[in-house]
Parts: C-alpha cells; structure tokens; sequence
C-alpha cells in the first residue's frame, strides 16, 4: 500500500542568522518574505521536463519560468476536455489561472514563444481542418437565405388566392435558411480579448478558451481599462465552469452550459500589485482563483552563448502538444477519470492537511481565500500530470498514486509562491524607498553619513529632503541604521544580511545547475 502523501506547507518566514554584538541589534527584514522553492521538474514526464530543462537552460532563466508555461499550456489542451472525479459527487475540471511574475528584461517572451508554438501550430491544424466545411456552410446559408427573401418577395405579390401557399412557403424557407449554422474556425486561444468577445468565442469553440499571452493586458483589461465594471463573468464562471447565458439587445443571445477558461498569462510586479491590490477583484474572488509563479532573477549569472534546445527535445515536445491540442479540440463532451484507491487515500491526506493548516494560527490562515481552493487545484494539477504522463490515452485510465503524490509535492510549490506574491501585494509602500536607500549605501560602501549626503546621492529615485529623512527614520526602527554623533551609521552587516533575501538561493543554483548539463538535465527523444 502506498503511504500517503503529507502536504508540507511551513509559515512563509525567514530564516534569522544569530544575534550580533557590540551595540547593534539584527534589523528587522524588509519584507517577511523567504525566497520562494524551485519548480520541482521532477513531476513532470521526460517529454516535458526536458523541454522545460533545456528551454531554461538556453534562456538562461529559472526553470520555474518554463515550469509555468508548461502547465498552461497542459491547461490549454485539457481544459473543458478531461475532468476528474475526485469522489462520488465531485468533479473537478483540470483549467487553471496561471500568472508567471517576473520583471521588464528577464527573458519572458523567448521562454513563452518556446513553450507556446506547438499551441498556434495545432490551431492552425484545426482551421485548415475545417476551412472547407466552414465555407460549404456559409455558401449553404447565403443561397438558403436568398431564396428566402425569393420567397418573401413572391408572397408579397401573391393574389389573395395564392397568399397563403406563397405565405407557408415563405416561412419554410426563411426557418430552412436559419436553421444552417456557420461554424467559426476553431480557435484554442486569445490574446487580449474583451470579456465580451471571450464570451463569444468560448460560445463559439464548445465552452471552452485559453488567454494565453507573454503580456498583462488582461490584467488591465479586468481593472477597468475599457470599463469601470468590467464583465468578470467569463472568468469567474469559466474557472468553475458554471452556465453562462447572455442576451444581447438586437441580436442573438449566447448561453455556454459548461464553460471553461484557461489563463496563462506573463506580467510585472507592479501589474501583479495593481491587480492584487484591486479591491473589487479581490472582494468577488477573481484574485483568489490564480496561481502565481515568482521565478528568480538569474541577471548577472546567466551564460553568454548558451547550447539552444536540443532539436529531439523540441520536436519531442512539439509532436506531443500538437497532438494533444488537436485530438481533445474536437471532442464535445469532457471525459472524467477518476482516482485509484492508493491515489483517494493520498488526496483524503492532502485535504485533511490543507484543512488542519486553515484553522487559526495556521500557515495558510492568512491566504485562506486562495487556501480554501487547493484541494480542488491539487485535484486539477493531478488531472493536468495524468495528462502529460498518458497524453495518448489519459482519458483511458485512472490517476496513479505517483501522479497524486506528484500533485500534492506541485501544490506545495505553489502555496509558497501564493505566499510570495501575497507579501508583493501588501507590502508596504516604505518598503521600495528602503531598500533603494539600503542598496545605495551599500553600492558606495558608505559606513557613516549625513542627510544632505544620503539626499545627494538618491535625489533622482527620492526627491525631497524630508522624504530621505522619513525613509531613514523607518530604518532607524527596523534597526539597519542609528544616528551617532550628529551622523548615520549603517549597520555593519547591511549588505549580507539584505543579500540574504534577495540573491539566487542554494536550492535554486542546484536546480538550475542540474541542467547545464545536456546529458545530465536533459534525455532527449526517447
């Protein structure tokens, strides 16, 4: 029997090094942060674990960056096709909410296009597929509709005594002409759509689309740029996949009975905090549904002229995206697969521990808007891990205890990130202008200074003198700097001791390096 799997969830603090002497107290952090674990690759089947190997390796970017485009582009393919019984009367879609954070420079759009590509090459698959049909049916309808208005025309012609045959025949054509359907070419995603036009394509492609995008805009978009109230419909009920239905003034309503919405999604910092900080998606839950990837800055250790992915790897990938996408895009109804016992008894402990850590004082008491969701998210990673172990015949087979497991050790990563991003958001504002000055000082090894002096040197980031002095002062309680003899000093252990929650961690610097090895990190076509 397979020994369940314990969800290791630990408060998101950081590590305190020993007490200092000789006057000076250790400072208290700037955030609580610690640095967020590395994507655990190991979860994933050699197809797509050398993939993203080998597209971090030739990005020079955390692994965990490619991590989460896998996953959302897992979520692209599967999304509103596969759903998993996780118990009788609970079933749970496999889509996800997935935004990777990382800043301007840190190589987004090679990582996405790497990752992505396979997706516009099914799609275009598809529309070539069913170019053809679409055109027969459009040509169908125009001549149906022709003779339609034929019709009408010759009813309005008719003598009293031919009026009410030219009348039925009239209303035959006209309801023959309605009943032709023109399909769309089918799509599998968007970039910046409106929820209005995400509502009509969903309605157009079985229920089903995915924002895939290297960009924010829909952030923006969801905060009000083209509305003050924007239609959060289409997210809110496409996570969950609840009955959309919208009538529209003058034209034909559209009602979407499961619908089901993939995001993955590319952005800043400062558009995570302006999304996290909205309190009106916060308040209706939309924040909630996501799930945030924090990949480390690797700027100053990357290679110049890394090895690009090796050939076998990409077309690996691309072989097995391509069909995926394209095989699950023309089904209608989703298939459900359910767990096998040894896996329910790992889900059972897993659940068991997400609820033991929501009760007060727990680690996930503080994010349990987002916590009160990931029995159901571990289910939907377990869905999508099943899907890329058996991407020929996941349907066909229940969910292995390994692949639950795998699920809950995915889980855990992402409610350390969660943790992370929570702590972007609802950082305090003191808290940019602080490290600034801090980073400055230690840059210039400035031990001792004065006010003017610390002006001078910050004035383009920090403009005004009694600004300075309010950072400064913030400082002087958090313990990095004191004033002595009409001066500032700066804490003898600034530098390492702000090092310390900033730099590329141990366990990062491992995964990364397990991969600069071609024959080490990556096993090529199998």
């Amino acid at each position: 029997m397979t020994t369940p799997a314990r969800l290791q969830i630990v408060p998101n603090v950081a590590d305190q090094p020993a007490p200092l002497t000789g006057g000076w107290d250790l400072p208290v952090p700037l955030t609580s942060s610690t640095a967020p674990p590395p994507f655990p690759v190991d979860v994933l089947p050699p197809w797509l674990g050398d993939m993203v190997t080998a597209t971090a390796r030739f990005t020079q970017t955390d692994p965990a960056m490619a991590g989460g485009v896998a996953l959302a582009v897992l979520s692209a393919c599967a999304g509103g096709r596969l759903d998993v019984e996780a118990r009788p009367g609970w079933r749970e879609p496999v889509n996800l909410f997935l935004a990777v954070v990382a800043e301007p420079g840190e190589r987004k759009s090679p990582v996405h296009g790497a990752l992505t590509d396979p997706l516009e090459a099914a799609e275009a698959t598809l529309a070539d597929k069913s170019r053809a049909a679409v055109a027969e049916a459009a040509a169908l309808k125009d001549i149906a509709s022709r003779q339609a208005e034929h019709a009408k025309t010759v009813a309005a012609k008719a003598t009293s005594d031919k009026r009410d045959g030219a009348t039925a025949e009239a209303v035959a054509a006209a309801l023959a002409a309605e009943a032709i359907t023109v399909p769309a070419l089918p799509r599998l995603f968007a970039d910046d759509a409106t929820p209005e036009k995400l509502i009509s394509l969903m309605a157009d492609n079985g229920g089903r689309m995915a924002v895939i995008s290297d960009e924010g805009g829909v952030f923006d978009m969801l905060a009000g740029r083209y509305s003050s109230a924007p239609n959060l419909d289409p997210y809110l009920k496409g996570h969950v996949g609840r009955p959309i239905r919208v009538d529209r003034h003058n034209r034909e309503g559209e009602f979407i009975p499961r619908p089901a919405l993939t995001v993955g999604v590319m952005i800043q910092p400062s558009v995570l905090r302006k999304f996290g900080g909205n309190d009106d998606l916060a308040g209706r839950g939309l924040v909630a549904r996501f799930l945030f990837v924090l990949p480390a800055s690797l700027a100053g250790y990357r290679e110049i002229d890394p090895d690009p992915i090796p050939t076998p790897v990409r077309d690996l990938y691309a072989e097995k995206i391509h069909g995926l996408a394209a095989t699950l895009a023309e089904w209608s109804d989703p298939a459900v697969v359910a767990l096998t016992d040894d896996a329910a008894r790992i889900r059972a402990t897993a659940a068991a521990d997400i609820e033991r850590h929501l009760r007060p004082g727990g680690a996930l008491r503080d994010v349990r808007e987002w916590a009160n969701k990931l029995a159901g998210t571990t289910i939907r990673l377990a869905g999508l891990l099943h899907v890329a172990h058996r991407p020929d015949d996941a349907w066909r087979h229940p969910i292995d205890a390994g692949t639950m497991a795998d699920a809950v050790k995915l889980a855990e990563f992402f409610v350390a990130h969660y943790q992370t991003a929570r702590d972007m958001i609802t950082a305090d504002k003191a808290t940019g202008p602080a490290r600034h000055v801090l980073t400055r000082l230690i840059e210039k090894d400035v031990t001792t200074f004065t006010v003017r002096e610390l002006h001078r040197s910050v004035r383009r980031q920090i403009r005004s003198a009694a600004e300075v002095a309010a950072t400064l002062d913030n400082l002087a309680q958090l313990g990095w700097v004191r004033q002595r003899d009409g001066r500032w000093e700066l804490h003898p252990r600034a530098a390492e001791l702000l090092e310390a929650g900033d730099t590329v961690t141990d366990d990062l610097e491992t995964a990364f390096t397990a991969g600069q090895s071609m024959d080490a990190g990556v096993t090529g076509a199998r």
